[in-house]
């Protein structure tokens, strides 16, 4: 039976519709994908560059064992740091671990992303609405679910498409990653937004930000941006360009690449 939308408990900045059971059960499955392909890993490999300037496969993988330990935390009702920068906390907090043997790194981070999956697969509905915390802000527990989702998912391309590999396709995945991707974006800007980008729609104005899938279904008069989610969300984060990515409107393409800036901008 699919979630009555409706009841689906929400941010007061950020409305994100989708069914929280989909989400769980994406963030399972990519999970212990990306682990899996990552227990079958060998020195080079490990030592091998990823789309992430600076970082090494394992140094990908010692930052998902570092959002693992960061999410516990703040479910547990710990705040595991006292600031958070989004350019530059995750790659200060690698390099304090760069001392661990990639070999060590890997298995941890097989057991980590194992009992984090474990953990979600046994959640129930009456999880849904516990407080959380992002970078966005304060969200209910699946919402922060679905950021390390949007998270893990990226990095896993990020590991895989620099080696020739292919990533793996899983359109639900895809759209909950691309609604989230949206979500950031919308929250980050200044600027009003009302478009379809690649069948999610995305609406920011007046504080509130709200995505939802929406699929081939049309507004008249929202624009629509066509492209591949996937590959969509990349550019969103700065891996690749939104030009590129999406047809038409440049003015919405523009405003879809204030988060694609502020990674990419020097400090």
């Amino acid at each position: 039976m699919r979630t009555e939308l409706a009841a689906v408990p929400q941010a007061e900045h950020v409305h994100v519709r989708l069914d929280p059971e989909t989400v769980t059960a994406a963030y399972v499955r990519q999970r212990r994908r990306f682990a899996a392909w990552v227990a079958t890993l060998d020195e080079a490999t490990l030592a091998s560059r990823t789309r992430c300037a600076k970082w090494t496969v394992a140094d990908v993988l010692l930052h998902g064992c570092d959002v693992d330990g960061w999410m516990r935390s703040i479910w547990s009702g710990t705040l595991p740091l006292d600031t958070f920068d989004p350019r530059t906390t995750p790659h200060e907090s690698v390099m304090t671990g760069r001392s661990i043997a990639d070999r060590e790194v890997r298995d941890r981070y097989v057991a980590s992303a194992e009992a984090m999956a474990a953990d979600v697969a046994a959640s129930a509905p009456d999880r849904w609405g516990l407080p959380s915390l992002v970078p966005a802000g304060p969200v209910p527990w699946w919402m922060s679910l679905l950021h390390v989702l949007y998270d893990s998912s990226l990095h896993e391309r990020d590991a895989r498409l620099p080696l020739g590999l292919a990533a793996a396709h899983d359109p639900d995945e895809e759209t909950v990653v691309l609604a989230w991707s949206l979500a950031i974006v919308g929250l980050f800007g200044s600027d009003e937004l009302d478009a379809i980008v690649a069948g999610v729609r995305v609406t920011a104005g007046a504080g509130l930000v709200t995505v939802a899938p929406v699929g081939d279904a049309r507004d008249a008069g929202v624009p629509v941006l066509r492209g591949d989610p996937a590959v969509v969300s990349d550019a969103l984060s700065g891996r690749g360009s939104l030009d590129d990515a999406l047809d038409g409107h440049p003015a919405i393409v523009h405003r879809l690449g204030s988060l694609a800036r502020f990674f990419t901008t020097p400090l």
